[in-house]
């Protein structure tokens, strides 16, 4: 039987960063990145910086998969959207399914709530928060068009982040993990991320890696990141499966 990683993505991006991992995985798991409207191949969709909109346009495309269990990956913003997700989740059959929550690249709620807005950012404001980040090409910089294009993009994004910051999220059954890069410059200590603790029943621990924000561009951090995934997720899917028998 194989099981579904759903993968959300950060503010910026697309489904296309996700593209590689179904190859890096093992064969039991398929990598499914959702992609958000106005992004990637949803381009021409209307973006939407309502988180609870997204929620549920996010939770009709993992209905429309095969009812098999299932983990949600989300990384910064996209770690913010799952828990909207797995908020309305719980009054549907299919959290039955939700076996494995995986937070990467987002501190705990406490140290979230407290960060400076950022869709008032000016243009400039814009792209030096890229080059903060590390997570957008120099071409891409370069070219003027393409840049206002995909920095309307980022600041729908920036402003569906600050609509979370405040957040609350009542304890969960569901399994959670963290991981994030130890020079992530939102990150600025283990503490920040073994927090999320808190939020499960089920604590796996936090895994800090090698790198910045985006420490899975990697090849080698993204590679020990799926290689933990995996291990833990089927190892729970394993045991949901037997228990059943």
């Amino acid at each position: 039987m194989t099981v579904h990683l759903f993968c959300l993505p950060p503010a910026g991006s697309s489904a296309s960063l996700y593209s590689s991992w179904n190859k890096l995985t093992s064969e039991k798991i398929k990598v499914i990145p959702l992609e958000y409207p106005g992004h990637g191949t949803l381009v021409r969709q209307r973006l939407t910086h309502d988180p609870d909109t997204l929620a549920e346009l996010m939770i009709e495309k993992i209905m429309s998969y095969d009812n098999k269990p299932f983990a949600l990956f989300g990384h910064s913003v996209g770690a913010a959207l799952l828990w909207r997700i797995e908020k309305k989740l719980r009054s549907k059959k299919l959290n039955q399914q939700l076996k494995l929550l995986i937070v990467s690249g987002r501190p705990e709620l406490q140290f979230t709530k407290d960060m400076e807005p950022k869709r008032f950012l000016t243009r400039e404001g814009l792209i030096r928060a890229l080059r903060q980040y590390n997570g957008v090409p120099d071409e891409l910089l370069e070219n003027q068009d393409a840049m206002d294009f995909f920095l309307n993009i980022l600041r729908n994004d920036f402003h569906l982040n600050d609509m979370m910051l405040e957040d609350k999220v009542s304890i969960t059954n569901t399994p959670l993990m963290a991981f994030y890069g130890k020079d992530d410059p939102d990150i600025h200590s283990y503490e920040q991320m073994n927090a999320w603790q808190t939020h499960s029943h089920n604590w796996l621990g936090c895994n800090p890696l090698t790198g910045g924000h985006f420490y899975f561009n990697d090849e080698d951090q993204r590679q020990d990141l799926l290689n933990k995934i995996s291990r833990v997720f089927l190892g729970l899917t394993d045991t949901s499966a037997n228990s059943a028998q």
